[in-house]
């Protein structure tokens, strides 16, 4: 295979000058600081991390340099797995809401670093735009911000009736996520997805829950995260 060969194969890394460099680092910063505001506007029911918003603005950048290291040079794509596939993420984001917003941010990055500039700006405008209708819609039909609750029970006591009329006299809404048994049969746990009452707060809740004979644990996820609430 002779050099002709090995270009078509592995392509060229870009040569680009430093005012291509800026420009595309500087669209995908401004990209990544617009995701960063519309993801703190869209998140209405908790405080958003400081961490995660600057990340928001990091990672759209990071993205462009990324690509503009590659290229179209397969070889170096191929090394840059290999090299991020050794990084364990253990950070487990709130709610998929956070994870859309990361893969928002990136690919505006990525637009903005294979110099597809006309696809960064539109890009993130259009998905702006729908997450902000998308909150706009959710704050005129919802009848509050929605947070998963987690009560472990005693099997043996069945309370199932007395603890359910707790939960209503402080929750407008619910609807069961998942029940199962734990310890060889020996607790019941139950998780909700619940709306709290206007005028229900959460430290009474959760002190009359845990009066309630038979309950072990009660836990309430502030976020609207798909997951268990803590093992």
């Amino acid at each position: 295979m002779n050099g002709v060969d090995l270009e078509l194969a592995f392509g060229q890394a870009l040569n680009l000058d430093l005012a291509q460099i800026f420009q595309a680092l500087m669209l995908a910063l401004i990209c990544g600081a617009v995701v960063s505001v519309v993801y703190r506007v869209s998140i209405t029911d908790r405080i958003p991390s400081p961490a995660m918003i600057a990340s928001l603005v990091l990672l759209a950048v990071i993205g462009a340099m990324v690509m503009m290291v590659i290229g179209n040079n397969i070889a170096r794509a191929f090394s840059l797995v290999g090299a991020l596939a050794i990084i364990r993420f253990r950070t487990r984001l709130a709610s998929p809401l956070d994870i859309t917003f990361v893969f928002f941010s990136l690919a505006a990055g990525i637009a903005a670093g294979v110099f597809a500039y006309q696809v960064a700006i539109l890009g993130t405008a259009v998905v702006s735009l729908a997450a902000l209708m998308l909150q706009a819609t959710a704050l005129l039909t919802s009848q509050g911000p929605c947070h998963l609750l987690r009560i472990d029970l005693a099997a043996y006591q069945g309370t199932e009736a007395t603890m359910l009329a707790v939960v209503d006299r402080h929750v407008r809404r619910r609807s069961l996520v998942e029940a199962r048994s734990l310890r060889f049969g020996e607790t019941l746990s139950y998780r909700y997805r619940i709306v709290l009452r206007p005028d229900r707060t959460l430290e009474p809740f959760l002190r009359e829950m845990s009066a309630v004979e038979g309950v072990e644990r009660v836990i309430f996820d502030a976020g609207d995260n798909s997951g268990d609430p803590a093992e």
